[in-house]
């Protein structure tokens, strides 16, 4: 199963459309695309839809090599890369398959994550995000939306876990 097109909207959702926040070290944003962090991508203005599409396609949802992850685990994998980074998004899932953890995902870690049931991994990789984020200096100001987001992702993740997960397992 394919979830990009389902994980794209709901972390595109979360991003927003347009943002210019001071307290927040990326800055412009469009799409959650910075234009500090990633000023190719506003080389010729704004990026649109499609360029965000194919933007995260490659850095986070083929990065992280979400097309060869379990269903759910792909979701969950691919938002928590967006917000803290493609590192730390492997180290979560590693940790929680119990393999080395290198924030490389590699032939070992898709091997471990093909032999195990999704949801457990899906739980622990919202609860590292979630404790990742009451780490974090802006934790007072975004916490709660942080905190949500991590959640809605969790509820669409087990949704989409093959064979119809349920969610409050």
């Amino acid at each position: 199963m394919n979830n990009f097109n389902t994980a794209f909207e709901f972390s595109m959702e979360k991003e927003g459309y347009e943002s210019n926040d001071p307290d927040d070290a990326g800055g412009h944003t469009r799409f959650g695309i910075s234009k500090k962090y990633h000023p190719k991508m506003w080389e010729n203005g704004p990026p649109s839809w499609e360029q965000a599409r194919e933007f995260y396609r490659a850095e986070f949802w083929n990065r992280c090599r979400c097309p060869e992850l379990p269903s759910g685990v792909d979701i969950a994998v691919f938002d928590a890369a967006i917000p803290s980074g493609t590192d730390d998004a492997a180290r979560w899932l590693q940790a929680a398959l119990k393999v080395k953890v290198d924030g490389v995902i590699g032939s070992k870690t898709l091997l471990a994550a093909s032999k195990v049931r999704p949801e457990p991994i899906i739980r622990a990789i919202t609860i590292s995000r979630q404790q990742h984020y009451a780490t974090l200096k802006m934790y007072k100001k975004y916490g709660d939306g942080w905190f949500g987001r991590a959640l809605d992702c969790y509820s669409l993740a087990m949704a989409t876990v093959e064979g119809g997960a349920n969610v409050c397992k």
